[in-house]
């Protein structure tokens, strides 16, 4: 958000107070967006499936329905990593050797898209993982480089890649190539035709939100936030400081209203369906 901000406020001729909102994995933020007026000076950039989360296993009162949607800002592509001195050097190794060995695999949160990818492996190929909540990427990064787990889910944004090259990048839980890191997809690796959301794409998206009725209420204030948004997303000024900011300008994915409302319906489609691999786990 904080590499957004100056181009957008740019575009808008508006100044911005950013605020971080942390706990209870986006909720406490979602309730604070949820709460507010819908007329336009309170928006958030939120996460999926993070956001969907929070009403399937949180009891959040909302849904994905109380929300109008400005765009999208970021696709970080659901990845695993390895140790760098592991037995395998990618993700169909990998689940060949959990298959005869025991494997502790982190995740970034107990719910989410990288607990998801763990459990639709897991539960695909019918392996056993210990699964392991790390609470956060840069813990998984550090069990990773310690060699403290088998293998561990992560964003490669989120992960840094200045340490491509220390860890075994095993695979991305996608068709599509990333250009942030040299990883083969699970498409490559044939493993697409079972394992689900290969062909879909599936990773943590950002993108920004406003309260609902706001659309409704506020038409022009609602097409001043998207046009300038798309603007400032569009502009030098974003990618200069997003490539400054860990290559983030190579995962940069904006996408407007309608495509975006798109991406969350189909996020929450897709946890309400696997929500019993969850509450297994």
């Amino acid at each position: 958000m904080r590499a957004t901000t100056p181009a957008w406020q740019e575009a808008m001729d508006a100044d911005f107070a950013v605020r971080n909102q942390p706990g209870a994995g986006t909720q406490v933020g979602g309730e604070e967006l949820y709460g507010s007026e819908p007329d336009g000076y309170t928006i958030a950039m939120w996460n999926l499936p993070h956001m969907q989360a929070t009403w399937l296993f949180q009891d959040a009162e909302y849904d994905h329905t109380d929300f109008d949607y400005i765009g999208t800002h970021h696709l970080d592509p659901t990845t695993w990593f390895a140790p760098e001195d592991s037995p395998y050097d990618d993700m169909a190794e990998f689940i060949d050797y959990a298959e005869d060995n025991e494997v502790n695999v982190g995740t970034t949160a107990a719910i989410g898209n990288t607990a998801l990818s763990a459990l639709l492996v897991q539960d695909t190929y019918d392996v056993d993982f210990n699964i392991v909540n790390l609470e956060g990427g840069s813990p998984v990064r550090e069990a990773i480089l310690a060699g403290d787990v088998d293998a561990a889910v992560n964003q490669p944004w989120s992960f840094n890649p200045d340490h491509e090259g220390e860890v075994t990048a095993l695979g991305t839980h996608n068709d599509e190539p990333t250009d942030l890191w040299d990883v083969p997809t699970f498409g490559e690796l044939g493993l697409g035709d079972e394992l689900p959301l290969v062909e879909e794409g599936f990773g943590q998206w950002k993108l920004m939100v406003a309260p609902g009725g706001l659309q409704e209420e506020y038409p022009d204030r609602f097409e001043m936030l998207v046009d300038s948004y798309e603007e400032a997303m569009e502009s030098d000024e974003f990618q200069e400081a997003a490539e400054e900011q860990g290559n983030l300008d190579l995962i940069v994915n904006y996408q407007g209203p309608e495509e975006t409302q798109e991406e969350v319906e189909a996020y929450s489609e897709f946890m309400e369906q696997y929500q019993p691999l969850f509450e297994e786990f």
